[in-house]
């Protein structure tokens, strides 16, 4: 006949032995997970948070279009110059006509060819055009500075996912050390309650139930090594960069910083396109200037196109001064004009509406912080009070008051209470960059 308290002590040290061999084996998993990723380095390099902000925006294909913007802007100001030299052009012309001037002059008849031709060389300088050329570089600038600040607002929010991915890598990182301290901790706890168990005063069960929970945190710090590993990749695939696993992000210090001014590109943005339709403008009225000008004009025709009377191929040059005054448009002008004044008011209807966003963001960001702090000091004596009933609850198990799933409860909270403090300090020092990410201070 099967004892059943032989039963139960075979099947009990079954399962101690079996969680035994898992824990070794999970501890050698996790020792070779470590050391693959780097986690086991003796040095570590600091990187501040704007190095890989700088890092992101150079990595970023989107940044190529500065030279492109800036190629741009000098070729059409080239453009724009040479348009002010001289024009020099070639004219040729030749015709058949069915008749042509037939005059007698007393006993001389003078008859034009039927046949005409004519080739010139023409050279036209504008001496003033009502300031129409200094206008258009003016314009030409103010809309490549309008693209170069649309691209610096685009880029700014890579800095929203490098605040994303660093302080997620910090999160997991304190996570994880909780996780060891506890697990090293529990290790401890075992080694006694094994010891209690060898000298028949613990049953078996007690110690597997700390083992099982060990094997836990062990599972659990394996994949918060994988997330941090996750993190560092998307990282690198951000920046370009390759990171050490052990690096240290350096955050700025959020106490030293102004949170009052807004400095963000889409301020520049704005000014840099009133600035555009204010140059447009004022290409609108040099345009209502006259224009001075000289010409020259050197050829050869056939008759001479200069001399009616001669009908002989000869060369023939003429120049002078040209005036030319577009002074009635009939409002074309004004309402070019009007259509500016109206997308500049626009601008501004945009920036207000940004402002305001900002605003209330940023209130929304105090708000969280302040409430973020106070919890992070209930929360700090919640953390305390649970580490000191954990000390309590472990010599309760040593003595044998209480047994090994009401320890495991209790390290349990202590490690949620500890997790949530870890978890609201990095929130806090997340709220803190984000909001001054918000207005531009970073």
């Amino acid at each position: 006949m099967v004892n059943p308290k032989n039963s139960l002590y075979t099947c009990t040290n079954q399962m101690v032995n079996y969680c035994t061999i898992l824990m070794k084996q999970l501890h050698f998993f996790i020792a070779t997970f470590l050391v693959f990723y780097g986690y086991t380095q003796t040095t570590t390099k600091n990187i501040p948070l704007e190095e890989l902000y700088q890092a992101a925006n150079t990595h970023y294909p989107l940044i190529k279009d500065v030279g492109l913007i800036d190629n741009i802007e000098a070729v059409n100001l080239a453009v724009i110059k040479r348009g002010a030299l001289p024009k020099i052009s070639l004219q040729g012309q030749g015709q058949v006509q069915s008749e042509n001037i037939n005059l007698a002059l007393g006993g001389t008849v003078l008859e034009a060819p039927l046949e005409t031709w004519s080739t010139s060389l023409n050279i036209d300088y504008t001496l003033y055009n009502g300031g129409l050329t200094r206008a258009q570089k003016t314009i030409e600038v103010a809309s490549a500075n309008v693209d170069r600040n649309a691209l610096e607002v685009q880029l700014r929010t890579l800095k929203d996912q490098v605040n994303t991915l660093v302080f997620a890598v910090s999160l997991s990182r304190k996570q994880q050390l909780i996780l060891q301290n506890s697990r090293n901790d529990l290790a401890t706890n075992i080694e006694t309650l094994q010891a209690a168990f060898d000298n028949g005063v613990a049953l078996e069960s007690e110690v597997a139930t700390l083992k099982v929970r060990e094997l836990e945190l062990t599972s659990d710090i394996v994949a918060l090594a994988a997330d941090i590993n996750t993190y560092f990749l998307l990282l690198e695939q951000l920046t370009g960069k390759t990171l050490p696993k052990d690096a240290q992000f350096e955050v700025p210090n959020t106490n030293v910083l102004d949170d009052t001014t807004i400095q963000r590109p889409e301020n520049e943005l704005f000014e840099s396109q009133k600035s555009l339709f204010a140059a447009q403008e004022a290409s609108i009225a040099a345009n209502t200037l006259p224009k001075i000008s000289v010409f020259a004009q050197g050829g050869v025709g056939d008759p001479n196109p200069l001399n009616f009377s001669d009908f002989s191929t000869t060369t023939f040059a003429l120049g002078g001064i040209r005036l030319n005054w577009n002074f009635l448009d009939f409002g074309k002008g004004k309402k070019e004009k009007q259509r500016l004044q109206i997308q500049t008011e626009q601008i501004e209807v945009d920036k207000e509406l940004f402002l305001f966003d900002i605003e209330s963001k940023s209130r929304e960001y105090r708000e969280r912080i302040q409430s973020t702090k106070l919890q992070i000091a209930n929360k700090t004596d919640i953390v305390a009070l649970q580490n000191s009933i954990l000390t309590q609850t472990k010599v309760q198990l040593d003595n044998g008051v209480i047994n090994a799933t009401d320890y495991v409860t209790q390290l349990n909270a202590t490690l949620n209470a500890e997790q949530e403090l870890e978890f609201n300090k990095t929130q806090l020092q997340q709220l803190q960059i984000e909001y001054l990410t918000l207005l531009g201070q970073l």
